[in-house]
């Protein structure tokens, strides 16, 4: 009999292992492609399928898949969910100590898992360049592959290195990167960072039938989303999504108290809490969550009715992701944005506080340097943990300015932030194994079972050196909070004496590169260039917001794609053609004529027109809200982006 074909293992995995008996239009595909050996890149929307792209070729081939993933939820879940399945499969991230790490590895060494995940930022660590070789990796996945590029959404700078840090992989591993949000800009970026030749693109287009877009302006935010809310609940469960904590916990316990079972999500909440909150949503058992923006990714819900958005976010990418989680069963959804336009000033001020100017950075770069007892001309040895509370004593500046001012560092390559460290506690025991077994044995229950339960989390090596881990991460092994492992910690230190501890508050390790310089030297593009990218994505966002044109076609535009018809179910699309009778298509084309030849200044335009200032503002504003034309930062020279 012929041996079968990759593509019929495929076919039998999915329905093995997920139930499906057909892959969703452009998995094949994709699949196929990463299977024949070509590098691949996956532009699925939201919802549209793109782990299975990946984790289908992890079970029908032969070694390991390497998925480098942003996000330790997803990791999780994801893994999660595959060992349900039946399919082995491991993470590596900041929440299991070292001595784990080290054992996972060793397992992946020897064949037990087909996917890894793991955090980009570990691959350039000592540990993980000592195992690489012994590991036998056939795929490597790049989830989230827009964190490559400066004009994605979530820009990361690790992502930039992962070609370089896989180079010693050989020619026959395959390649596949994935995302849900890539503009031409961004896939172009993609393509060229990861070296991908002859690369497979598979997309399954941004239309979205189902989903009503509709955007809100008014001044009247608060009344407005109790009126949303109210009325968008009798469909089914949903998402509103605000900026802060304060904001989340406040509408949660509103709409709760007036007969809408909501509960919030954020950063703030543990993580058993959060998980708890994940999942009775997705059961049904709870009908809304307040979340800010942590709250979604790789959730797989399909009945989400409504997702609202009563804080305008940072980019058409965010938005488009966090909106697309509604309607994933191809019922109607609506995604709905609220806003003012003090909104998107805030939105550019935030930005703006993100890029401290040179004279805070050389402050703030002189008081690390100070803080790490460094002289000019003197290097680091190796990287060392900066409470940024310290600097900002020395500097006597915010915290908040310090940690910006350190980001900006990072990116202008002054230093190295190693690794972003959560709140996490140390201890070292200080007396013998048997001295501690007999100490458990005559200690009551309650507190030798304690003790026994720490000693099993950091593992034996604690005896020989300071051993960390997660705060958050220890108490919920040991099913106790925060207060109360510090003050067990507390007795067995100074009243036991059988240990010490060390308990840190959220830290960096730091390391600045090359000799320390008494005057930085900056160049203002390097620099700033990525702030401009950001306000230029809060431009195209207020663009969205105030258009008279199908959403739909606005959005799809946006991320590339051609010959879009209008939708005809957003709220423009159901206003009618409102714009059209302030702009004519016949004023759209002469524009269109002048800046065909190339950028032109805004008096050049109303003197070619032969216009008044007025009209030509007019018609110009209308052509760049609708992606016909595009402005520089001084509002005063126009390109033209596609024709009439």
């Amino acid at each position: 009999m012929p041996e079968e074909q990759p593509i019929e293992k495929a076919r039998e995995a999915l329905n093995s292992y997920w139930g499906f008996s057909s892959f969703r239009s452009g998995q094949e595909e994709a699949i196929r492609s990463v299977l024949e050996g070509n590098d691949t890149l996956v532009l699925f929307p939201t919802g549209g399928g793109k782990s299975l792209c990946y984790q289908v070729p992890a079970v029908v081939q032969d070694g390991l898949t390497v998925v480098i993933s942003p996000l330790i939820a997803l990791m999780q879940d994801q893994v999660q969910q595959l060992n349900k399945a039946g399919i082995r499969a491991t993470f590596l991230n900041s929440t299991i100590p070292s001595y784990e790490v080290e054992q996972r590895l060793v397992n992946a060494r020897n064949g037990m898992y087909k996917l890894l995940y793991i955090a980009p930022e570990r691959l350039s660590t000592e540990l993980w360049k000592s195992e690489q070789p012994n590991l036998d990796i056939q795929l490597v996945a790049i989830d989230e592959a827009h964190c490559i590029s400066e004009w994605g959404h979530d820009f990361r700078p690790s992502y930039r290195e992962i070609r370089t840090a896989l180079e010693d992989l050989p020619q026959t591993t395959k390649w596949i990167a994935l995302t849900a949000t890539a503009t031409p800009e961004v896939k172009k970026d993609i393509l060229e960072n990861l070296e991908f030749e002859e690369p497979v693109v598979v997309t399954g287009g941004f239309k979205r039938e189902n989903l009503h877009w509709w955007v809100s302006k008014t001044e009247k935010k608060r009344t407005l989303l109790k009126k949303s809310v109210k009325k968008a609940a009798d469909l089914g469960s949903g998402i509103v999504y605000a900026s802060t904590r304060r904001d989340c916990e406040e509408w949660a316990g509103y709409f709760d108290k007036n007969g809408i079972s909501a509960k919030p999500y954020h950063a703030g909440l543990d993580t058993a809490t959060r998980n708890e909150i994940q999942q009775d949503w997705i059961d049904g058992d709870l009908s809304l969550v307040v979340a800010t923006n942590a709250f979604g990714m790789g959730i797989d819900k399909a009945d989400c009715r409504y997702v609202i958005h009563y804080t305008i976010p940072f980019s058409l990418e965010a938005y488009y992701q966090e909106a697309g989680r509604a309607g994933r069963d191809g019922e109607i959804s609506y995604p709905i944005l609220i806003f003012k336009e003090s909104d998107v000033q805030y939105l550019r001020n935030r930005v703006e506080q993100n890029y401290p100017d040179r004279e805070i950075l050389q402050k703030v770069y002189d008081g690390l340097c100070d803080e790490l007892d460094l002289a000019v001309g003197s290097e680091q040895d190796s990287p060392e943990e900066v409470f940024f509370d310290n600097i900002a004593k020395r500097t006597k500046l915010t915290v908040s300015k310090v940690s910006n001012a350190v980001n900006l560092l990072q990116r202008l390559d002054f230093l190295i932030q190693i690794d972003l460290r959560e709140p996490r506690v140390g201890v070292h025991f200080i007396v013998n194994s048997d001295y501690l077994v007999e100490f458990i044995y005559d200690s009551d229950p309650g507190k030798g079972d304690f003790l026994d339960g720490l000693f099993r989390q950091f593992g034996p090596q604690v005896f020989s050196e300071m051993q960390y881990l997660d705060i958050e991460y220890l108490i919920q092994k040991l099913e106790t909070s925060s207060n109360q492992l510090y003050k067990a910690l507390r007795v067995f230190a100074e009243h036991d004496q059988i240990l010490k501890f060390k308990w840190q508050e959220e830290s960096k390790l730091i390391k600045v590169k090359g000799a320390r310089q008494k005057k930085l030297r900056i160049e203002s593009d390097q620099a700033y260039n990525y702030r401009d990218i950001l306000l230029k994505k809060i431009e195209y966002m207020a663009r969205y917001a105030t258009t008279n044109a199908c959403r739909e076609v606005f959005l799809r535009h946006y991320f590339g794609e051609t010959n879009c018809k209008p939708c005809g179910h957003c709220d423009n699309c159901r206003s009618g053609e409102k714009e059209q009778l302030l702009v004519s298509r016949e004023d759209i084309r002469k524009v269109t004529q002048v800046l065909e030849s190339g950028e032109k200044s805004f008096s050049e335009i109303t003197k070619s027109a032969s216009w008044d200032r007025k009209k030509t503002k007019k018609v110009l504003s209308f052509m760049v809200r609708e992606n016909y034309a595009e402005s520089d930062q001084s509002g005063d020279l126009y390109s033209l982006l596609r024709k009439a």
